[in-house]
């Protein structure tokens, strides 16, 4: 069944329709600002290069009969694009050029899949990895860091990840004309398509994360910076459609029959976070470096939230604390630390003074552990991009001060 709408905007269809075919499933095939005079090029483009750039984002409905409403697929698969632009804007500076596209689901289905498209920007996107915002973000999104990636890419291509640098400019004929991208020296050169196939994935899977993820995972992630609570407010918008479609029991986000969002779940997720008043100036971030004793660790990322880190600061004053740092994490997972009964930390870390006390304390960087050195301090930059404007905060082991309470 083929759905072909004239002269229209993207998304902006009919409402408050249900489409259905008898016995068996529904089925919506159509592109965004397809015309009957477009139809023949649309086609020869999918044969020629639309198989190798893109990657897929499935929305799976697990609803009665046979049929979805029509408003309810417009609403969610409008919001799937209005969270990808946000992670655009705020990530690539809007220079991921890209289309979202419905594909047909298969026979006796009711998954919605949506081709994200690109077509150029793949640059910003790996530069984007290499940076240590990006791999925080990466991380906290898909679960993956960049390494991962990279060897799910390929070591040529982890070659590639790791040489970009969004400072970097990249020369004039980086993308040939010959469609193949060059890339740095460590790397073999591939194709055009491949560079936009592997930039689709990694996008895809970070808006999966924003749809996916619980109101607290996502809160740990951090959706503050740049355009990203327009991601959460479209989020939000995509459950209140699932929850006004009465037929929709539970969403997933994989083709499999898996559908870990139930509806009792919808009202909590298509709630919007209140946004503070533009005037409404926040506790100013410090940000310092300084050793813990740990006397209470928790090795479960995910569970930091209720239950965190314990310590003592330099000054022996008690602590707690979360670690948002996605390179220590990933050694922990593979069983990289040298790990005693008690361990030392040094840290660069984040906290907010509320009170005369340092509230929120946020390990963005373990610098030593147990004596051994991990990695290097995040530059101002870096900081800048994960907590805001900050000021500096000398740890000291003399007298406490008002931060010593």
């Amino acid at each position: 069944m083929l759905i072909l709408l004239e002269q229209v905007q993207p998304l902006k269809w009919f409402t408050s329709v249900k489409i259905a075919l008898p016995g068996e499933a529904f089925v919506a095939y159509a592109f965004f600002c397809v015309t009957v005079e477009s139809i023949s090029s649309m086609a020869d483009a999918f044969a020629s290069e639309f198989d190798g750039r893109f990657d897929r984002l499935y929305i799976h409905f697990d609803v009665r009969d046979h049929f979805l409403k029509l408003d309810t697929f417009i609403k969610t698969a409008e919001n799937a694009r209005k969270v990808i632009d946000a992670l655009d804007e705020t990530f690539f500076d809007g220079g991921l050029e890209y289309e979202l596209i419905v594909l047909p689901p298969e026979e006796g289905t009711f998954l919605s899949k949506l081709a994200l498209w690109i077509s150029g920007g793949t640059t910003v996107v790996f530069g984007f990895l290499n940076t240590d915002v990006g791999s925080a973000y990466v991380e906290g999104l898909t679960g993956r860091n960049p390494a991962e990636w990279a060897q799910s890419f390929g070591e040529d291509h982890r070659a590639r990840i790791d040489a970009f640098q969004v400072e970097t400019e990249m020369p004039e004929n980086y993308e040939t004309g010959s469609g193949v991208i060059a890339g740095p020296p460590e790397a073999s050169p591939i194709s055009t398509d491949e560079a936009c196939k592997e930039a689709a994935q990694i996008v895809v899977a970070m808006a999966r994360g924003v749809l996916e993820k619980s109101p607290d995972e996502l809160q740990k992630v951090g959706m503050e910076v740049g355009a990203l609570p327009d991601a959460v407010d479209a989020r939000a918008d995509f459950y209140a459609a699932c929850l006004e479609d009465r037929d929709v029991k539970r969403v997933g986000f994989t083709p499999e029959d898996e559908f870990p969002i139930p509806r009792n779940s919808f009202p909590e997720r298509a709630r919007k976070p209140t946004r503070k008043p533009k005037d409404e100036d926040p506790p100013e971030w410090f940000v310092s470096m300084e050793s813990i004793y740990v006397t209470s660790p928790n090795w479960d990322k995910e569970d930091q939230k209720t239950r965190q880190w314990k310590g003592k600061d330099q000054v022996r004053r008690d602590c707690y604390f979360v670690i948002e740092d996605a390179e220590f994490w990933h050694k922990v997972k593979q069983k990289a630390l040298h790990v005693e009964v008690l361990d030392n930390l040094k840290v660069q870390w984040a906290f907010q003074n509320i009170d005369g006390r340092p509230k929120n304390r946020r390990v963005l960087r373990v610098l030593e552990f147990n004596g051994d050195k991990l990695t290097d301090p995040l530059p101002p930059a870096a900081v800048r991009a994960i907590v805001g404007q900050y000021s500096e905060y000398e740890a000291s082991n003399g007298p406490r001060t008002l931060f010593d309470q």
